[in-house]
């Protein structure tokens, strides 16, 4: 019998969701060693908060102009940050289940970047004119440049933004991934399908009929991303790249310092504070895409995915899983937590999706290559380097948010629905928003000037939270960086600040 603790339940229920959008299936080709990061609770938007990614910063006026700037800098401060794993051991739970909650150095990706550009000794080995004229080629596909005018001074300024190859790939890799999170959805249904339950003979049923369907679903977007998508041409691209400037990087970083410095973009509205690295989320129409996987949860996924290590993690971090309130009370800023409150005939249902993040002024890329050291200024201004590598990573920038993790029309039902809407209506009126797990119930969040209230309703003897929530990121470690190749000698880097 499954507990009804709502703790319990949504620990649960976040575990099936990690099992869906991390893999671990034979059919899936791409590995995703990366980590997971849980938002608690997620941050409400609206659809037209990502119009900048379709409609671009220039409006049909000078308003929607400044609001579109201020769309863009929104999302790229937010996508900005550092993802902290922590120095607590159970901050991973083991090499096959990596996720924490969601937390920052208070370093900015941005930042960090700068610095390894500017104190980064690259080697140079000269280059043939013939590498020369075809590493710029190629550097010019993956990347264009793109004239943007202030608003304030009225200069042309010119950016970096995706090319049409890396919008191409990113693009059909995105629909592999959407392919990915279908199969591996009704195949983790299958798997946690235990007993005579009618929903649990459906869903072994449905992976037993579909499963063929959906593997040459995956195959059909994986052939996409190869045609379409030049999934072959741009790993060569990057092949060639990695190849090329292990011979010499001073082109190449010099390459990455423009590329960089034209990435700054200014938002009106944000004034003296409005200077921002575009980020974009690809594809920039993805919030109003159909291509968002359904995901259910019932009594039966309970047994298959409560894991007792899972129990022991969230509390040695010190955060609960179940019903909580943040910002309530006199105070403004109380934390009250309700997780042994009861949910019992607990049902989800909702939608999710993965939504590649690009920062065209980045290049990781540059993070892995043996072919450059930081000079001896780096370690007068900081302690640590960028990653040292290790299984619980120590550095400046240990990894970066690759994938951001979106739910929307979320619906839970449960037996004491009534009194849990009461809890958060109580909770709300007092000032606080209200959370369940990585879930935003209800609340008030702001979008520049304007005030916007997420709220629940009830319906159909459940709870539903309408709209897009951001829940958590997809990860990527940073290995040992920088990590010079043995057969580089000293005099043979330059560049830095000496």
């Amino acid at each position: 019998m499954a507990k009804d603790h709502s703790a319990d339940l949504m620990q649960s229920l976040m575990a099936k969701l990690y099992a869906t959008v991390t893999g671990g299936d034979p059919a899936i080709k791409l590995p995703r060693n990366k980590f997971v990061s849980w938002m608690m609770p997620g941050v409400p938007f609206d659809p037209r908060d990502f119009e900048f990614g379709v409609a671009g910063l220039i409006g049909d006026t000078a308003e929607k102009t400044r609001e579109l700037q201020h769309q863009a800098w929104t999302i790229s401060k937010l996508f900005d940050f550092v993802p902290e794993v922590g120095s607590n051991p159970a901050e991973f739970i083991d090499s096959k289940m990596q996720q924490t909650i969601w937390s920052t150095t208070q370093d900015s990706i941005s930042s960090i970047y700068r610095d390894i550009l500017k104190y980064s000794r690259v080697v140079n080995l000269e280059l043939s004119d013939k590498e020369k004229k075809k590493l710029e080629k190629y550097r010019k596909l993956l990347f264009s440049e793109k004239v943007v005018e202030d608003l304030v001074t009225e200069e042309k300024k010119t950016v970096s933004v995706p090319g049409k190859l890396t919008l191409a790939y990113t693009d059909k890799m995105n629909e592999y991934f959407e392919a990915i999170d279908e199969y591996m959805n009704v195949l983790v249904d299958a798997q946690s399908a235990k007993g005579n339950d009618p929903e649990a003979i459906r869903r072994a049923t449905t992976f037993s009929n579909k499963a063929k369907f959906l593997i040459k679903k995956m195959q059909a977007a994986e052939m996409a991303w190869v045609g379409q998508g030049y999934k072959n041409e741009y790993d060569e691209i990057n092949a060639y790249i990695s190849a090329v400037t292990q011979r010499s990087m001073v082109l190449y970083k010099q390459d990455l310092l423009q590329k960089f410095n034209n990435g700054v973009l200014t938002s009106t509205n944000e004034g003296q504070a409005g200077d921002f690295y575009y980020t974009a989320l690809l594809p920039g129409n993805w919030a109003s895409s159909k291509g968002w996987t359904e995901f259910t949860w019932f009594a039966g996924d309970y047994e298959t995915h409560f894991d007792k290590k899972v129990s022991a993690w969230s509390a040695r971090a010190g955060f609960g899983m179940g019903l909580f309130s943040v910002g309530g009370g006199a105070s403004g800023s109380k934390t009250e937590e309700a997780s042994d409150q009861k949910a019992t005939n607990f049902k989800a249902k909702l939608e999710f999706t993965q939504v590649p993040i690009c920062r065209p002024w980045f290049d990781p890329g540059f993070l892995s290559m043996r072919g450059w050291d930081l000079d001896k200024l780096w370690d007068l201004n900081y302690q640590d380097k960028v990653s040292d590598g290790s299984d619980k990573p120590v550095g400046r920038l240990i990894a970066y948010p690759v994938q951001a993790l979106f739910v929307r029309n979320v619906f839970f039902t449960f037996s004491e629905w009534e009194n849990h809407a009461k809890y958060i209506q109580q909770q709300i009126q007092a000032g606080g928003s209200v959370g369940w797990g990585p879930f935003s119930l209800g609340g008030s969040y702001s979008h520049g000037s304007e005030k916007r209230d997420t709220q629940f309703h009830t319906e159909g003897g459940g709870i539903t939270i309408p709209g897009l929530q951001l829940i958590g990121f997809i990860n990527n470690l940073v290995p040992k960086c920088p990590n010079l190749h043995p057969d580089i000698k000293p005099e043979q880097l330059v560049g830095g600040e000496q």
